[in-house]
């Protein structure tokens, strides 16, 4: 439901909503695996780095328990070949969000890519 009374510049505020700040990668991995785990409608991640290392198989894990519990998949820009190559193709999409079941998101600035330390 959204509150119209807390429209502030064109930007509606849906009542109930929470945010949590996630310190690090090691935690942000773990809630979001979870969300995914969850999940029974829909999947939406766009990652500019998915690496097979760890982290990227935790995710692609949960995300193929998630395939065979039905929860819909859709590939966004599949590999590029060289001859398939135009101009606008070629832009590099930096976005990192997860959103799972339009109830839950995951954004800024985090890869699928093992690369925190938490020894500091």
């Amino acid at each position: 439901m959204f509150d119209k009374d807390n429209d502030r510049a064109g930007v509606w505020f849906v009542s109930k909503n929470q945010i949590t700040l996630l310190e690090n990668g090691e935690t942000y991995f773990q809630i979001m695996a979870a969300a995914l785990d969850r999940a029974k409608y829909e999947i939406c991640l766009l990652s500019y780095i998915f690496q097979n290392n760890i982290i990227g198989r935790r995710i692609a894990e949960a995300l193929k328990r998630a395939a065979l519990r039905g929860v819909m998949v859709m590939k966004f820009r599949p590999k590029i070949y060289l001859w398939t190559l135009r101009r606008r193709r070629l832009r590099r999409l930096h976005r990192k969000i997860v959103i799972v079941d339009q109830t839950a998101a995951f954004g800024r600035g985090i890869n699928i890519i093992d690369d925190f330390d938490t020894s500091c």
